[in-house]
């Protein structure tokens, strides 16, 4: 397929509605772009199913800027809200956990700061077997084989370019006992900003991989949840991965490629790099986005099992003058450019 993607996921049309009726969009909202995409999550055991958070307010005013859960059955034909656990609301959504039986949806009571050191807090989900078909209450605890890591409640925000707003990275034991359920903050790194594009990536060695370019240690992993060992990454077109504040992300591929965005947001295109395991220098990936990435560029990457899914900022016309608001590439074809 080299590089052409084909699903359009987030028609924009039907989520503005919703968040319209709900009163939850934005007043003045720029008409074009509608409703902004901050994160996405998919169901590996339903294809079909994907989850979204977009931004939002209560009656239309901002700050503090809010995010609602959203999610679709149909490959984003219709979309609606993940009904929250008992005692919560739409805009008490604080993220998306990925596992490999499927999605919890996570929801906190605006905690605004990462919890201080030798503090411990439960945490709620709703969660599905059924790829939203039916949904239960749960209290998130650590059931794989190794620590767990997580980021914890992500909080209504300000404007980013006038704080530094912090969300929370919690560890927990693994087990079936009551401790596996008491998070506590992941030791060196108890934080992240939470204007940043940041994502944890759990491997089967039981190690857990920090994706954040926000840093200038931009790649991390840990195996406890408390020492951290920072993974020197080369540089992407003679300049370093870490310490971009513009938003861009990267991603580790189901395939074990890393793949990352390259350019500068709003003034040049994007492309994808790709890093492939044991190399020392990034190449070109064969996926070729958009040019119009200089005017509407990503906001966010994920890889699935078997493909890449890449999020804009706003809907973008491809140049098979389709317009969508985000793509998919297939991971076996993705590969470094001849």
């Amino acid at each position: 397929m080299e590089g052409n993607g084909e699903s359009t996921l987030v028609p924009d049309n039907s989520v503005v509605a919703l968040l319209r009726t709900s009163h939850f969009l934005l007043q003045n909202w720029n008409s074009r772009v509608g409703a902004s995409c901050v994160d996405i999550a998919l169901d590996p055991r339903h294809p079909k199913t994907m989850y979204a958070s977009f931004y939002a307010s209560q009656g239309g005013s901002i700050p503090p800027v809010y995010s609602v859960a959203l999610m679709t059955s149909n490959m984003g034909r219709s979309w609606h809200y993940v009904p929250p656990p008992r005692g919560y609301s739409l805009v008490d959504f604080s993220g998306f956990i990925e596992r490999s039986d499927g999605v919890d949806v996570v929801y906190s009571h605006n905690i605004f700061f990462p919890p201080k050191p030798g503090q411990t807090s439960h945490i709620v989900a709703a969660t599905s077997q059924t790829g939203g078909e039916s949904w239960m209450d749960k209290r998130l605890t650590c059931s794989a084989s190794s620590t767990c890591v997580i980021f914890g409640p992500q909080a209504p925000q300000g404007a980013c370019g006038m704080s530094e707003w912090q969300q929370s990275v919690l560890a927990a034991p693994h087990g079936v006992g009551p401790s596996s359920s008491l998070w506590r903050p992941a030791g060196e790194v108890p934080s992240v900003s939470q204007c940043g594009n940041q994502q944890l990536v759990a491997t089967t060695s039981g190690d857990e991989f920090l994706v954040d370019r926000s840093r200038p240690n931009a790649l991390l992993y840990t195996h406890n949840g408390i020492q951290w060992t920072t993974v020197v990454l080369p540089k992407i077109d003679g300049q370093p991965v870490g310490g971009r504040q513009n938003g861009q992300t990267m991603t580790f591929g189901a395939n074990g490629l890393l793949v990352a965005v390259s350019g500068t947001p709003y003034a040049t295109a994007e492309s994808l790099q790709v890093l492939v395991p044991g190399s020392n220098d990034w190449c070109s990936a064969n996926a070729a986005l958009p040019t119009s990435t200089k005017k509407n560029p990503v906001s966010a990457i994920q890889s699935s099992e078997t493909r890449l899914v890449v999020v804009f900022v706003a809907p973008i016309r491809t140049a098979q003058g389709k317009e969508v608001t985000a793509l998919t590439y297939p991971l076996a074809t993705l590969r470094c450019r001849v």
